[in-house]
């Protein structure tokens, strides 16, 4: 039975080399021997990073940047399927809606925030790329739901953020749900300007941002 270290570090390894077979075969193993799904989770996360970074240095093509991130949602799925009525599954902490903001078409950090807070325990409604701001404060009241967690990854599509927080104070919403913000164009000041509750640099952060949120 290969310990902890051993298969975070091949699970790691399988996904930065889009080794479809040989990470789903070490969460299989992972799960088999019960270890804390978070774990392997967020070491799998951390490997998306090092794939978006190879992408960015024009290392990997699109296409293995797009199957390394099905990946990742393929095993989150795995993981939880696999937990599900044991002990393993935190119970539930609440209910989060995430989408990029219209005119941006950019989800990996999103994806991986979303494997994350899976885990956690939330329950997450990603509603994917290129979302108006409408569609995210009316699903977010149709499903009573506590945080927004919006993204904007270039600086033409930022002002969907301030959009989203405008109406959730319109709809009288703002006081229920919260609202993260996360991007690459996007700043404390930024965030600030907007509105906004919170902000997130990082898929990780977005995750502690959360959980003290829901604590408040």
């Amino acid at each position: 039975m290969l310990d902890e270290d051993k298969l975070l570090a091949i699970g790691y390894d399988a996904l930065v080399q889009v080794n479809e077979k040989k990470v789903i075969e070490t969460a299989r193993e992972w799960m088999k021997n019960k270890y804390e799904p978070r774990k392997l989770l967020n070491k799998l996360a951390e490997a998306m990073v090092e794939v978006g970074r190879k992408f960015d240095e024009k290392e990997y093509f699109l296409a293995q940047f797009i199957l390394s991130s099905n990946i990742m949602e393929n095993v989150t799925e795995m993981i939880l399927e696999e937990a599900a009525g044991t002990e393993m599954v935190p119970e539930h902490k609440g209910t989060i809606i995430m989408g990029t903001v219209k005119n941006d078409i950019h989800d990996l950090g999103k994806k991986i925030a979303s494997s994350m807070l899976r885990v956690e325990g939330f329950t997450v409604i990603d509603l994917g790329k290129d979302v108006p701001a409408e569609r995210m404060v009316q699903t977010a009241a149709e499903h009573n739901a506590d945080i927004i967690i919006a993204s904007s990854m270039t600086t033409l599509s930022m002002t969907g953020l301030m959009e989203i927080n405008e109406l959730l104070q319109t709809s009288g919403q703002k006081k229920r749900a919260k609202l993260i913000v996360s991007g690459v164009s996007v700043t404390q000041e930024y965030a600030d300007l907007v509105g906004a509750d919170a902000y997130a640099k990082t898929a990780a952060d977005a995750v502690l941002i959360t959980k003290k949120l829901m604590m408040r």
